[in-house]
């Protein structure tokens, strides 16, 4: 059984295909979308979190132990100020024990078309191999 939790959130480029494959890699594990960053930190972290942190969402968690986090990387995440914060964000995940992924849209052609297919599965597999997951 496949327990998918989807809340009101607008799901960004390449995140339905990811979640599908995820879905196929992780049979029978929790996962949602959209995940407050602040849910997957301890009360000593949440308490230090910016103004804007404290408004960031994770693209899709998938509750295994550890706690695997992927993030779906558009071109937007390229800017300076965007890809800084992105590693302050895998950063705070790591020290709080999570396993941060990220599917980078130069790596996932297929991916960021929202395309299940046998290719856009193997650029995912291939993001989680780069974080030694599979």
């Amino acid at each position: 059984m496949i327990v998918i939790i989807v809340s009101n959130f607008i799901i960004g480029r390449g995140e339905y295909a990811t979640f599908a494959h995820l879905a196929v890699l992780f049979p029978n594990i929790k996962m949602e979308i959209q995940v407050p960053l602040s849910k997957l930190l301890s009360k000593d972290w949440v308490d230090d979190l910016s103004v804007i942190q404290k408004k960031e969402t994770l693209d899709i968690v998938v509750y295994t132990d550890p706690i695997i986090v992927v993030r779906v990387q558009d071109p937007h995440h390229n800017g300076r100020i965007t890809a800084g914060r992105d590693v302050v964000q895998r950063k705070t995940l790591e020290w709080n024990d999570v396993k941060v992924v990220d599917v980078f849209h130069y790596d996932c052609e297929e991916l960021m078309k929202d395309i299940i297919n046998k290719k856009s599965m193997e650029e995912l597999l291939f993001a989680l191999k780069q974080e030694s997951i599979f």
